[in-house]
């Protein structure tokens, strides 16, 4: 399964490859902590700083044509909100496992 659908990132960029190297270069090196920075959050139940981390993810994960992560990233940040604390374990697996493989994406697309 890819996570990365690279047409859909080309196209947010007005399909410049350099620019879209450059924007995926700028995620990985931004979200390369966030799996183990939102882990302690949720851990720690700082549900708040946990939904600012998501926030961030959600946003540009969509910009790069990532939307499966996109999509979790939106449901993970309500129930953050929310509170509700066995919905937030599942999708914080979701989530990572999604991350995960995104950056190896990255890291492969980078190459």
């Amino acid at each position: 399964m890819r996570v990365l659908d690279q047409s859909a990132g080309l196209k947010n960029v007005g399909n410049d490859s350099e620019i879209y190297q450059l924007v995926l270069n700028e995620y990985f090196k931004e979200n390369k902590d966030t799996i183990d920075n939102l882990s302690l959050a949720i851990n720690e139940k700082r549900y708040e700083d946990a939904v600012q981390i998501v926030h961030k993810v959600k946003g540009s994960s969509g910009s790069i044509g990532a939307r499966a992560l996109y999509d979790v990233s939106v449901t993970l940040q309500r129930v953050l909100k929310e509170e509700k604390e066995d919905e937030i374990i599942l999708l914080q697996e979701k989530f990572s496992y999604l991350l995960q493989h995104l950056l190896e994406e990255i890291m492969e697309f980078l190459v």
